[in-house]
């Protein structure tokens, strides 16, 4: 089996200095962009974001290389699966980056309740909460 490469845009727990970024070890960091104001994100538990596509906000991205090896751990991390699309946690869409065609993990849930990030950026929504914890 070929072992290709593809890029994946992250935005959340992916992140660099975030916990789930090591999945992404071994992967070729590309570059970081700001969306343009079409999605909105939203807080899933306090743990990880939610994106949802229809929005009117900018989100901070950051676009990486990865192997079919990684991007499969990364479906299984989002609890995507092909063909699955009414019943997965998230679905992964195919975006246009300033770095090519990515994909990226959309939010497959209702964000009714769920607190909305203004900001766009789950990096400094998350330092933002440390700060009222203590």
């Amino acid at each position: 089996m070929q072992n290709k490469e593809q890029l994946v845009a992250v935005y959340g727990s992916l992140r660099k200095s975030l916990h789930n970024h090591s999945l992404l070890a071994g992967s070729e960091y590309i570059g970081e962009y700001i969306t343009e104001p079409i999605y909105d994100m939203y807080s899933v538990s306090g743990s990880y974001p939610g994106l949802i596509q229809h929005g009117s906000t900018s989100i901070h991205m950051e676009v990486y290389s990865v192997t079919d090896v990684v991007a499969t751990n990364l479906d299984r991390l989002e609890g995507y699966k092909v063909g699955q699309e009414d019943s997965n946690h998230y679905n992964k869409v195919t975006v246009d980056t300033p770095f090519g065609k990515a994909s990226l993990y959309i939010y497959n849930h209702s964000v009714k309740s769920m607190v909305k990030v203004e900001s766009g950026n789950w990096v400094s929504f998350k330092e933002y909460v440390k700060t009222l914890m203590y």
